[in-house]
């Protein structure tokens, strides 16, 4: 509120009485009623109500506004209060200052709202008549109006008075009284600022920085000189003495603009000591080491680094506006698989290749998503018809004819999830989960793979949003036809566990173990269905990343890493297929990093949603 309608506002308010005087030519020896007043007597007339009781004279009008104002400026409540406190306040201040009064609270409120419409009327029609434009008139008069022989002071401030004497006493003009509201800490501060105790803050600085200049040496001319309109501001804002910021610009202490730190790497170094120790003529570390190392060959590498040069040109070596040669790709290459491989920090890999985290970070995220581009048709296709033949002799030889794969979940703990999507994420391991659908064959490939749902789905409802049977729903699925007992079939399946529902392409475990042949069919089924979990721990052992805590914060980064992975996972089994020997899966590990495993178990939480299955 504007503090100087405020303050007219209450000037009115305890002025009313004798402004009625002044314009009625009412003398204060036979005090004037406010049922009385011509102004009252035309509302009176106009509404056919009357607008205040009998009961009420002018002094009782003075104590009733006195308890009004008393009670609104109160420095602990103030005016804000239930309408019924406030009154009830009102009328607890009246009824102290005259005791005799039979008033009641509801009373009390009514008056005051008479008084304060009033009083609002007559404000509003005084404010039209000093804004009137009259002939032969100047500011002046409009200043200084004609029926009012003296105005009280700007600059009085008086306080507020606490009894009814005080108000009687008067302390302006004519006996009345002027209230303004007090100015609490901040406006105090706030008018401090702007008005400066009447200091021209411009003039003063300049005068100072006029002197320093004469006086000081050259050194502190020239620092002085340099500090710009940024230290002017800062002048003007502050609320301390000007000497003392003057000082403190002088000696340096305020905070200067602070320069990134540029570190030579020595790019070309990092190069050549990778080039050396793996892909010289003359090794330092074997082909073995590299294997155990990179995850895969070294001709593996070099066709997944030749294909990702061809697809993302930010790979391709080049020298920057210094002239000086760039990072290579073999290095931008090489830490994005050690993070996946390791599942260590960004900058983990700094002192050896020579680049930098937030490099490091950009060049694994493209390479991610480079290979998941490059070879998602290929590596994370469904089975054609040769890989079927291919999986249904093999799960004839196994004894179950027409088995395709296994199916089940992996989970992934995501530590820097949005704290938005924790209650979403979490589940029965009540920390931020992503759920990792998958199907896999005897030999560890992955045919299918559903990634992003949260933890608090379990293994139906991934199921039901997933496209694992998309083909076999709309009748696309490929022809495979054995027969089990005389009976002939035409559709496979995959080996699952308890939690997933009855269908015909689920051959699940016999939960009551009642003779020898039940036994033997759950031993079999329990044991081939372990392949999908064979497949997630040699994923987590080949990529630490996807075994530790996820540390990206964007869904999109997990599910290009986790697809990227996948991919890597299948394209390394396709190249050591063809291998005589056993694959040795034992990686090279770093013990100092924790990594959690995750749990492949499903989540037994609805049962009776599976039995409606």
């Amino acid at each position: 509120m504007d503090s100087r309608h405020y303050s007219s506002s209450t000037n009115v308010l305890w002025r009313n009485i004798n402004l009625e005087d002044e314009l009625f030519d009412v003398s204060e020896s036979s005090p004037l009623l406010v049922e009385d007043s011509p102004l009252n007597d035309e509302v009176a007339t106009s509404k056919k109500k009357s607008t205040r009781g009998i009961n009420f004279s002018a002094e009782e009008d003075k104590l009733l506004v006195a308890a009004w104002l008393n009670t609104s400026v109160d420095s602990v409540y103030g005016n804000e209060q239930h309408k019924t406190t406030f009154y009830g306040k009102v009328a607890k201040y009246f009824k102290d200052h005259k005791t005799d009064s039979t008033s009641s609270v509801s009373s009390l409120t009514s008056r005051w709202g008479t008084i304060n419409r009033e009083t609002v009327k007559f404000y509003g029609s005084l404010a039209k008549i000093e804004a009137k434009n009259e002939s032969g008139t100047t500011a002046d008069d409009k200043d200084f109006p004609k029926w009012a022989t003296t105005m009280p002071r700007e600059d009085s401030r008086k306080e507020m008075p606490q009894t009814p004497d005080s108000i009687d006493q008067g302390g302006g003009v004519d006996g009345t009284m002027v209230f303004e509201r007090p100015i609490d800490g901040k406006a105090e501060k706030a008018n401090r600022k702007r008005k400066d105790d009447g200091k021209d803050v411009a003039m003063e600085y300049l005068k100072k920085k006029k002197k320093i200049l004469e006086e000081g040496c050259a050194a502190e001319k020239e620092k002085f000189i340099s500090m710009g309109r940024s230290f002017f501001r800062e002048l003007l804002d502050d609320n301390s003495n000007e000497d003392e910021i003057i000082i403190k610009l002088l000696m340096g202490s305020t905070s200067q603009r602070k320069h990134r730190q540029y570190i030579d790497r020595n790019h070309l170094a990092g190069h050549r000591r990778l080039y050396d120790d793996y892909f010289a003529e003359e090794l330092v570390y074997p082909p073995k080491l590299f294997q155990r190392r990179f995850r895969m060959r070294r001709s593996l590498f070099l066709r997944i680094l030749s294909k990702v040069k061809a697809h993302e040109l930010c790979f391709i070596q080049k020298r920057n506006a210094a002239k000086k040669l760039g990072l290579s790709p073999l290095q931008k290459m090489t830490v994005a698989l050690r993070m996946l491989a390791y599942g260590v920090a960004a900058n983990f890999m700094d002192e050896y290749m020579r680049i930098a985290e937030t490099t490091t970070i950009t060049s694994m995220k493209k390479i991610v998503a480079a290979v998941v581009a490059i070879f998602l048709e290929e590596y994370l296709r469904s089975p054609n018809n040769e890989d079927i033949a291919r999986l249904l002799a093999h799960g004839q030889n196994r004894g179950f004819p027409g088995m395709l794969e296994s199916i089940d979940c992996m989970h992934w703990k995501w530590k820097n999830c949005p704290t938005a999507w924790k209650g979403m994420y979490c589940g029965h391991i009540r920390e931020p989960t992503i759920i990792l659908e998958a199907v896999a064959s005897y030999d560890l490939w992955i045919w299918h793979s559903f990634f992003g749902l949260p933890e608090s789905n379990n293994d139906i409802n991934v199921l039901e949003r997933s496209h694992v049977f998309s083909e076999l729903a709309q009748g696309h699925a490929p022809a495979v036809n054995y027969s089990i007992n005389g009976h002939d079939y035409t559709m496979g399946y995959y080996l699952a566990n308890g939690i997933y529902p009855k269908w015909s392409t689920f051959v699940k475990t016999i939960p009551s173990l009642l003779g020898p042949k039940r036994k033997l069919f759950a031993k079999a089924q329990e044991t081939y269905r372990k392949d999908v979990e064979r497949a997630f721990g040699v994923l987590q052992a080949r990529f630490a990343i996807v075994r530790g805590l996820a540390r990206f914060f964007y869904h999109e980064t997990l599910q290009d890493i986790m697809k990227a992975c996948i991919i890597l996972h299948n394209m390394i089994i396709e190249d050591e297929r063809d291998e005589a020997k056993a694959v040795d899966l034992d990686y090279e590990q770093i013990d100092e990093i924790s990594c959690t495993p995750m749990s492949h178990e499903p989540t037994y939480g609805v049962h009776s949603s599976s039995s409606m299955h």
